[in-house]
């Protein structure tokens, strides 16, 4: 590579803005404030730069993070004076300092996408941006895939709302069984597991211990239900343990907790002890160190300074492929949270719950099916796959040890009720995949049959059927 253009000015990563009828603020971000008009989130840290410049003797970067990621509303999107123009993309309506989360490009596009849908919106209803009906907003921009925290979709005309969902298989998360990989806990490591409302299961991990010690163990859960910070401790414990390969840790507590949720468990560092690893991924399952991303952080626990309005917290990170694998380990009862229903609950990634079907691990042929009791006449379908959003491919400069996501479904046939076959895909690798049929199907059954994923376990997060 050569370098063949430098710019006249140094990029300050500021820009100007405009005002709507909402300015988002530091506190909008790090409360993770609800906004009746939301359309858009955003989750990247408050990154900020001194606005004197190259000289200033503050810190260059600043990157301060919230605990989980935030609703970006309606009304900073179009201009509080100018009554037809609307702003996006670093433009909206913020304050400096939510800028510095704002301005990067994921989110721009989340808004891009809204303010482009408004826009359709405006024309259809012969409106100015201000008077577009903001269900009817939220609504499409679902429809369509645009993530809106604490939204789900509820859409009249999705013919999968009427169907009774049957399963070949559901994935229990009972066991994780063993490989022959083993890590130290040379870093404090958890799982992050999806866990009904009641008494919290019990979780058995495999460890190697090295020499007698103590291994202190929790389980921790978040401040909101929905996000995924490991800042309250629910149960604690301390166990002996003595020399030895392959000995059992059992990490089992009389708490319960009141709604579903995501729930961590907790193996604190320790040099002596090291802990085995599953060959096994789940849609919806995760593990965790607790690390940094040194480009974001300077430590594995963020420390504000006093009275910035900014919280303290400790970063737990899930580890990039080809690590990152599971912990093996077993639960008591099983997590039972992968069931068919999921596909049409209007939420179309990991939240509260995992969301999603998954086929069990050993289903030789996994597959979903829509079942009602009339006829119905179904010429699209709607399919929202897994393509892992943990563990994104930023970029072809930076080594990835695959080129599709293993959760993917990657050939799938539809069926209807006399077996006939409606449509095939032999090589999918995208998300979303809209199905139109050749020809519209009078039909009492739909049947999606997996027939190949790209590694883990069949999974399908959405499933809409539209006349």
């Amino acid at each position: 590579m050569t370098l063949e253009w430098v710019g006249a000015i140094p990029g300050k990563r500021e820009s100007r803005r405009f005002e709507g009828d909402y300015i988002l603020t530091q506190r909008d971000i790090v409360e993770q404030r609800e906004h009746e008009d939301a359309v858009s989130f955003g989750g990247w840290a408050m990154d900020l730069h001194p606005a004197d410049g190259l000289y200033s003797a503050l810190s260059p970067c600043t990157q301060w993070h919230s605990k989980g990621v935030y609703q970006i509303p309606y009304r900073t999107m179009y201009s509080r004076n100018v009554d037809n123009l609307f702003l996006t993309g670093r433009l909206i309506s913020v304050s400096h300092v939510a800028f510095g989360s704002t301005r990067v490009m994921a989110t721009c596009a989340h808004n891009g996408q809204a303010v482009g849908m408004a826009a359709a919106l405006c024309l259809k209803h012969g409106v100015a941006p201000r008077a577009v009906p903001i269900g009817e907003l939220q609504r499409e921009l679902l429809k369509r895939g645009q993530h809106i925290p604490g939204l789900a979709l509820h859409d009249p005309g999705d013919l999968a709302r009427l169907a009774s969902v049957l399963t070949s298989s559901c994935f229990e998360l009972e066991e994780l069984p063993p490989s022959s990989d083993v890590q130290p806990l040379d870093v404090s490591r958890a799982m992050l597991l999806p866990v009904a409302a009641g008494r919290i299961p019990a979780l058995t991990i495999l460890v190697d211990v090295e020499r007698a010690t103590a291994l202190d163990v929790e389980v921790r859960g978040s401040c909101r239900p929905a996000n995924f910070t490991p800042e309250i401790t629910l149960h604690r414990q301390r166990i002996e343990l003595s020399p030895g390969r392959a000995q059992t840790v059992h990490i089992a507590s009389e708490v319960s907790i009141e709604s579903p949720r995501y729930l961590t468990y907790c193996l604190l560092k320790n040099d002596d002890v090291s802990v085995y690893l599953s060959d096994l991924r789940v849609t919806g399952v995760l593990s965790l160190a607790q690390s940094m991303n040194k480009a974001v952080a300077k430590g594995t626990r963020q420390q504000p300074p006093e009275g910035s309005g900014i919280d303290s917290f400790e970063f737990w990170l899930p580890g990039r492929r080809p690590g990152g694998k599971n912990l093996a380990g077993s639960a008591e009862p099983p997590l039972r949270a992968f069931c068919g229903a999921n596909v049409t609950n209007g939420v179309a990634r990991p939240g509260l719950q995992p969301n999603a079907w998954v086929a069990a691990a050993d289903d030789p042929a996994p597959s979903i099916c829509l079942r009602w009791q009339e006829p119905c006449t179904i010429a699209r379908i709607e399919l929202v796959f897994d393509t892992d959003f943990d563990h994104p491919m930023e970029s072809v400069l930076m080594g990835h040890p695959e080129r599709d996501m293993p959760f993917c479904v990657k050939h799938y046939r539809v069926r209807d009720d006399t077996g006939a076959l409606l449509f095939e895909c032999t090589d999918n690798h995208q998300t979303r995949n809209t199905v139109h049929l050749p020809a519209p199907a009078a039909t009492t059954e739909l049947r999606i049959e997996i027939l190949e994923t790209h590694g883990a376990p069949a999974a399908i997060f959405e499933l809409r059927c539209y006349a």
